[in-house]
């Protein structure tokens, strides 16, 4: 009776430990972005992205802007722009490098100041939804392309940059979860379902070895036993089953909805 009570409450601990993380793993209201002010009398428009230039002076950022610093989160006063670095802001966004949806990584384009889907270089963030409006812009070589304002959940650290290991590692996880689930991913969802999936294999299988260790244990100490050991054996393998089972549901259900 104290096993069958045991293996209840852990069964029901996992089931709640899995609920707990993937209620924290739904949407949040908007975080507060954190940012820096920067000197300059020119006019710039919220949702630009830009960088500095020799001088330390704010450019519009391009793929070829070597010192990307974020994004113009508030209208400049005429003195300074305060120019977000993390959280979650609007930028502009255009359609150069294709189709941006809810889960789309975005980079640095070729049109100075205006993002687009990453193709590689330089990451910004992930798009938190699909641009609604779109409007016409002509660029200084008479090309026109499409330009629209998206919320994007900026990137930090080194984790926008594609040349480092980790980076690599994070762009193959969103490249597989975006295959399982047949759209584009957010970053936090690969995340977060990665680290159920190792969590749920991790218990489970660390409850099958302990209890398949002691089982044997336990019939070298009493032969006569055997039977009724076994039966609590395989109740320990149908609760590790049953723990990956809902732990790998919740990663799916965290990568496919949404």
């Amino acid at each position: 009776m104290v096993k069958v009570e045991r293996i209840k409450s852990v069964f029901m601990g996992a089931i709640a430990l899995v609920g707990a993380v993937v209620f924290a793993s739904l949407p949040q209201a908007a975080a507060a972005y954190t940012g820096v002010e920067y000197d300059t009398t020119a006019r710039w428009t919220v949702g630009t992205v830009v960088s500095v230039d020799e001088k330390g002076g704010l450019v519009p950022a391009s793929v070829n802007s070597a010192d990307y610093v974020g994004v113009v989160a508030q209208p400049s006063t005429g003195t300074g722009v305060e120019v977000a670095d993390s959280g979650t802001v609007t930028v502009l966004v255009s359609d150069v490098a294709g189709q941006i949806t809810g889960g789309s990584r975005i980079g640095l384009s070729t049109v100075s100041g205006i993002a687009a889907a990453w193709t590689g270089g330089v990451a910004i963030g992930v798009a938190q939804q699909s641009p609604s409006t779109w409007r016409d812009a002509s660029l200084e070589n008479g090309e026109t392309v499409k330009v629209a304002s998206v919320t994007v959940q900026l990137l930090t650290d080194g984790a926008s940059s594609d040349g480092s290991p980790v980076s690599m590692f994070f762009s193959a996880l969103e490249r597989t979860a975006s295959g399982v689930a047949g759209k584009p991913v957010d970053t936090w969802r690969v995340i977060t379902a990665l680290l159920i999936g190792l969590g749920g294999l991790i218990l489970a299988f660390g409850l099958l070895f302990i209890s398949s260790r002691e089982s044997f244990f336990s019939m070298g100490r009493n032969p006569m036993a055997s039977k009724m050991i076994m039966r609590g054996l395989w109740k320990m393998v149908a609760l590790s089953v049953g723990i990956l089972i809902i732990t790998l549901t919740a990663a799916y259900l965290i990568v496919r909805v949404g």
